[in-house]
């Protein structure tokens, strides 16, 4: 069986800026959860949409600033195009006037500069989780964590409508009983799908709980359930399809590993340069093709870590890699194996895992006698995986 995850990241969050006579705030953040700057200080603010409640609380030191007037009054929008430049215009994208524009920058110079770094930082994610996909591998016999108890309130049965002698009089008591009664149904519907919700929580929390048990004594049934929750959980900073099969004696396992593809490899990262824009810098074709094979090499390492981890039971681990490319011979997307390494679990035991960050999947693959190729330009090359047999 197969699993299909991606990760999907903003690369710019939304950035507002209102200008009132009395100076200029910048607004962050989606609706619901924003961060506010301005003279008055900065401001966390939560609220939960349509509820009409909300949350507010100054996050910095008390500022001193002087309020400078701008001569415009409404909201302000300021974003970055796709090429980095900082964009300043009015609420309906209209440009605004040189010196309007010069006043925002010259009162918020400091919180542009950091919006744009926040927003180079969060642009040059997508190559830091490409590059550190093994990072979150755990060390082996360490268990992942089962769901949380069920933690969502009941719901609140409704005041109790009583019609009075008042009622009784103006001839509205039927209808304060018709009131009461609606209430209760529809109390009981909430209360009876809050204790559907909370039984197949606790349930499927159960469970987990016992596939983990049961999966370390052995029992073959809840080490694939046990597993199946494992990898449903990994947050690939790529798309990313995992398959597995257990050897017949139960000790060791085969995962064939779809890859992604090298085009979903960052090609540029960004710097806050100071002068009010972002600058993106291209990496060459080597760099990202040296990138991807860390890729690759990342996600058979972190897959490997969660089987010896989550299955104490299994002695090899035998995981290959492949990704999908076009055949010039059929002019149809075919399958090529390019890594494939069988690890034992002494030689994965022998890792030290206390220094994770210093761990360098290649070679700790290559040290285990991965079969790969790779040409000259360092790009993959098809080989012919380790087979089942080879596990015996």
């Amino acid at each position: 069986m197969g699993f299909r995850f991606s990760k999907r990241i903003t690369l710019v969050p939304g950035v507002r800026l209102n200008i009132s006579g009395s100076g200029v705030s910048t607004s962050i953040g989606p609706r619901g959860l924003s961060m506010t700057l301005g003279r008055n200080g900065t401001f966390l603010n939560a609220g939960i949409p349509g509820t009409g409640l909300s949350y507010r609380e100054r996050i910095d030191r008390p500022s001193r600033k002087r309020p400078v007037a701008t001569g415009h009054t409404g909201p302000v929008k300021i974003k970055v195009s796709d090429e980095g430049t900082l964009l300043i215009t009015d609420i309906d994208d209209q440009p605004l006037s040189a010196a309007i524009v010069k006043r925002v920058k010259s009162e918020m110079v400091d919180d542009i500069q950091q919006l744009l770094e926040k927003a180079a930082q969060t642009i040059n994610r997508d190559l830091d989780d490409c590059l550190g996909v093994h990072l979150l591998t755990p060390r082996p016999g360490s268990l992942p964590a089962i769901p949380a108890p069920f933690a969502i309130e009941p719901p609140t049965m409704p005041v109790q409508l009583t019609p009075g002698l008042v009622d009784r009089m103006l001839l509205r008591a039927a209808k304060i009983v018709r009131q009461a009664e609606a209430q209760l149904a529809a109390y009981g519907q909430q209360l009876a799908e809050w204790q559907a919700t909370r039984d197949a929580h606790e349930f499927e929390r159960a469970e987990i709980e016992k596939a983990f048990r049961l999966s370390a004594k052995g029992f073959s049934a809840q080490m694939e359930r046990a597993l199946n929750y494992v990898l449903s959980g990994i947050a690939w900073p790529k798309e990313t399809r995992v398959t597995y099969e257990f050897s017949q004696d139960v000790c060791g396992i085969a995962l064939d590993v779809d890859l992604p593809d090298e085009d979903d490899v960052p090609r540029r990262t960004a710097q806050a340069t100071g002068n009010g824009k972002l600058t993106f810098k291209k990496r060459t074709d080597a760099q990202v093709r040296r990138d991807f094979v860390a890729l690759c090499y990342g996600s058979l390492f972190r897959v490997a870590g969660e089987v010896f981890a989550l299955l104490p039971g299994i002695g090899k681990v035998l995981v290959s890699g492949y990704i999908q490319r076009d055949d010039a011979a059929s002019g149809r997307i075919a399958e090529h194996y390019v890594i494939s390494a069988l690890i034992s679990r002494d030689q994965w035991n022998a890792l030290n895992f206390d220094r994770l960050s210093e761990i360098d999947p290649i070679a700790a693959l290559d040290a285990c006698g991965a079969r790969v190729k790779l040409d000259r330009s360092a790009r993959f090359a098809e080989i012919t995986p380790l087979q089942m047999s080879d596990l015996d």
